[in-house]
Order: C-alpha cells, then structure tokens, then sequence
C-alpha cells in the first residue's frame, strides 16, 4: 500500500505535466490531417486521439514516402495517451517504437520511466529516470524516482544520495518532491533503527528529527498528518512521550501554551482599585490598548507528578490623556508555578494542586505619566482537581495571599476559598465558579470579607462562523470594619464574548462587560460598561 500511495503522489505530478503537454505537440504538428487528434487530445478524450493516430499512421505506412519522423511522433503521442490511461504496456510499447524511429523530445525518457515504474519493472525505469536526468528534464521528481527505486532495490546508500541531491537543485524543481524525499530519507533511517541495539536512541535521536525536518518543509500540505502521524505512533511505540497519567488523565500534548493577544477597547468609566480597599472613580471614559501575553511548559516526573512554570506580561494604556485616567496605566509581570500529585479518587482520576504565584504590578500612582512599584504580592494555593460529579471535573482550593503595596497602610492578606465546577452537556458548557474571600488590611478599616458567585456559559458554533458566550457574575462585600458607612455592597457584572477563529492559530473576540456596584458610601458606587476587541495568537 505504501508504494502504491507514492506511485499516486507521482503520477498525480505528471498529469499536471499532461495539461501543459498540448501546446508543445501543436507547435510540432502543423499538418491539418492532426487536427482531429489536437482537439481529442486537448479535451482529454484519449481514446479518441489514439484512434485518430492511428487512422493517419495507416495512411502515411500506406504511402510511398513513410515519413520516419512523423511514425516517431505519432508513437510518442500515443505513448502519452496511454499513459494518462494507465495502459502502461502499450505505452512502453509505444515508446519504444518512438526510439526505434529516432524521435526522442526531451521528456520521453521521464514518460518511459514512468510507464516501467507502474508496470514494477523498476531496473529498467531506473535507467531511464538516468537518462531523464542527464537532459535535465523534471531533475526533481528524477531524482525522487531513482531514490525510490532504489530504496526499494535494498540499495540504501545511493537512495540516500539521489535524495539529499534534490536539494541541490533550485526551489522550482525541488519544491514538489522536497518533502516526500525528506519522508523516505525518515522512513530508510526507521528501517535502520529498528534493526540496530540502541533503538531507542535512534528514533529519538535522529528519525523522529528527520520527520520533523519533513514537515517544516510545508506545515500544509497534504502530507503534513501523514508526517505527523508517523511521528506520533513513534513516541507512542516507544515511550518518548508521556500520553497517559497513571490514574488515566491525559498528558498534555504538546506539553507548551503560548498566547499573544493585542486588545482595543472603550471603558466608559475608568476606575482603579490601587491598595485594593477603595475604589477611584474618575466619570470618564476612555479608548484603551492592552498587551497581554501568557506562556506555560509542562514537565513531567515519570507518569504521577507535573510541574509547570508559568509567565503572564499584562500592559495597559488609556488615551484620554488627563490625569484621573492615566493614572491608571499599568503593567504587571506574573511568573507562578503549578504542580500537580496524580491519584484517583472513587476509581476516578484526581490531582493534589500545589501553587505558587508571584505578582509586581507598576502603575502611574503620581499621576507623573512614569510607571512605578504599585503592589507585590505572594500566594500559595493547595487544592484538589476530582471528578465527583458525572457532569464533570470539580476543583477546591485553597489559598493564602501576602500584598504588599506602595500605599503601607494597604498592605494585607487575603485567604481564599475557591470551588469550580465543570458541566458538560450534550450542546453546551457551563463553568461555575465560587470564592470566599477574607481579606484584613493594615488599615482595619478597611478589611472586608466577600462572596463571589459566577456562570460561563460555552455555546457550540452558530453555523461555522462563531462561538459565543455569556457570563454573569455577582459578588456580595461586607466592610466588616466599616458596615455603618458603607453597607453591604453588591456587584453585578454580565459579559457577553463572541469568538471567531481564524485559520489554525488566530481567534478574535469581540467583548462585552457591565459593571454595577452598589454601596451606601458614593465613594463606593459606580457603573462601567467596557467594548473590546481582542486579537490573539495561539502557539
């Protein structure tokens, strides 16, 4: 099946050849008897030229003048014609015949040769890919076949060398067999490997290196899985890579994420919570840019423990240019590590979380249009990932948070307790997130304790164009300090996203956000409705 699927690739390359094949017979045949056979053979109607042919080669065998050339070209033309019709031996016939008259063009050895191919008579096909190649006709795809047939001939060092010549060539000739050169070069070291001791080694070392050389050559083309897909049953037959944890959760494949993304947006309110106790308001909106970007890697420590470190970079600037909002120009930079125990739970898989994450924001806290030290802060979470519920994963966590900011009298810790929850259904998905928050201030006060209780829901694709979302998320505030002032406050915040993939790595969002907060204290008050549009790349 393999030499027949390269066979294919091949022959569909010389049919392309076919089409362009019409204009070199008119210029060589001016005579008005070949009409018919042009126009036949123009439509792709190859019976047709063949009994058009040989009408005018029983005339001019019936003459007195038997015109040598015009026997060789009728043979040759036949020759195409039963080629294209995979009528292989008459072909090879018909070329011969061609030869016997003296009439070989340029590319009449590539067309033999590729007729002795299919017919598997590959020491004779060899020899005319020579030929082919020594007229510098379709050096490349020559080259291609003398490497294959070589290969197939046990001959694995000059294989080898027709391969690496295509190289040589220009990009022109090279580029529609590059990559399926590259393939076998791939599949002669696997064959080399597997009977070697150190398989292993091999495979890791230099096939699986030599595919992925392959698919760099076009990450689209039609043998791009197929080269992907030979990678993967390597690593898979021989534990390269870890696929499956003990307790059966899946590894992450490919163990990176890295994601770009450039958001433009309106914010009709632009407020700031700098210590994170009070709220500036500045009843101003504002166009806004912002750069976020995220990467993470996960090692993993045979087949039950993972580390993953992770880097977050978050950039805002606001164009209206008066103090109140430039204010709030910000960067922060985010490095955290995440780990991970695998077990299982009621014969379900499970994961101890073990975190840390780090956080130093800087902002223009002068109002000076310069960014200095805003906050820092420290975390620890501990938490447990099972599957309890049939409708999906739960998480619980745990965490204990240090801030420390410009500001000393906001300087805090805040303890956390986190539970999400994931629902599948047979449409949509649905996340749900809940958090109590106690959080004591160096400045009492100001402390407050918090319920936050959120809903995503995740829809399928509206008609293959984009996947929207609605989020809703409330969050009740008690100034345990400052209760008579402020109240209890209320914090209403609906979101509506709509995602729109594009190609294999873009997506763009369009965003909607509504904030209300509601507290007895004016200072405390406000409503914000932000619209953006996101850009990001996904590695």
């Amino acid at each position: 099946m393999r030499f027949l699927a390269w066979m294919l690739m091949i022959l569909i390359s010389s049919w392309a050849f076919a089409q362009e094949k019409k204009l070199e017979l008119v210029s060589e045949v001016e005579n008005l008897r070949y009409k018919s056979a042009i126009e036949q053979f123009d439509q792709g109607k190859y019976d047709g030229t063949i009994e058009e042919l040989n009408t005018i080669e029983k005339e001019i065998l019936a003459s007195q003048t038997k015109n040598k050339r015009n026997l060789g070209l009728i043979s040759y033309w036949k020759g195409i014609c039963y080629n294209r019709l995979q009528d292989y031996n008459q072909a090879i016939a018909s070329f011969n015949n061609s030869i016997g008259f003296n009439y070989i063009p340029e590319d009449l050895h590539y067309e033999l040769g590729q007729a002795l191919f299919a017919s598997e008579r590959p020491e004779e096909a060899r020899l005319q890919f020579k030929e082919s190649l020594k007229k510098k006709y379709k050096r490349g795809v020559s080259l291609y076949y003398l490497g294959y047939i070589s290969k197939e001939l046990g001959q694995i060092k000059a294989a080898y060398n027709f391969f690496k010549f295509i190289d040589k060539l220009n990009e022109e000739e090279k580029k529609e067999v590059k990559q399926s050169a590259e393939i076998q070069i791939g599949d002669m070291y696997l064959d080399q490997a597997e009977k070697s001791r150190e398989v292993f080694k091999n495979i890791e070392g230099t096939v699986i290196p030599q595919y992925e050389l392959a698919y760099e050559v076009d990450k689209e083309s039609s043998l791009a899985p197929i080269i992907q897909e030979k990678i993967l049953k390597l690593q898979r037959k021989y534990d390269l890579i870890l696929f499956n944890l003990r307790n059966g959760r899946p590894a992450l494949n490919p163990p990176y994420f890295l994601r770009l993304a450039q958001e433009v947006g309106q914010d009709s309110n632009v407020t700031f919570s700098p210590a994170e106790t009070t709220i500036s308001k500045s009843k101003q909106s504002s166009l806004y840019s912002r750069t976020d970007f995220f990467g993470r890697y996960t090692f993993y420590v045979r087949d039950f423990f993972s580390i993953a470190p992770e880097l977050r970079f978050n950039s805002s600037y606001y164009f209206n240019r008066v103090p109140e909002v430039y204010r709030n120009d910000n960067y922060f930079i985010a490095p955290s590590i995440r780990t991970s125990y695998e077990h299982s739970f009621r014969k379900k898989p499970a994961s101890l979380l073990l975190d840390y994450d780090f956080n130093e924001s800087r902002r223009d806290v002068d109002e000076a249009q310069k960014l200095k030290f805003s906050s820092r802060s420290h975390a620890m979470t501990l938490g447990e990932r099972f599957n309890y519920f049939k409708s999906g994963e739960s998480t619980v966590r745990l965490r204990h948070r240090l801030l420390q900011s410009y500001l000393a009298d906001s300087n805090s810790i805040t303890t956390s307790l986190i539970f999400e929850q994931i629902n599948t259904y047979e449409l949509i998905t649905v996340l749900y997130y809940t958090s109590y928050d106690r959080m004591r201030v160096e400045n009492n006060i100001y402390d407050i304790d918090s319920l936050t209780l959120r809903a995503d829901v995740i829809f399928p694709r509206f008609q293959d164009w984009f996947s929207p979302s609605l989020g809703f998320a409330v969050t009740s505030t008690d100034p345990v300090n400052n209760r008579d002032v402020r109240g209890r406050e209320l914090l209403l915040n609906p979101s509506l996203r709509l995602a729109k993939v594009f190609k294999k790595n873009w997506r763009g969002n369009l965003k909607y956000d509504f904030q209300k907060n509601s507290s007895n204290d004016d200072n405390f008050t406000y409503l914000k409705s932000i619209y953006a549009f996101e850009l990001e790349y996904l590695f």
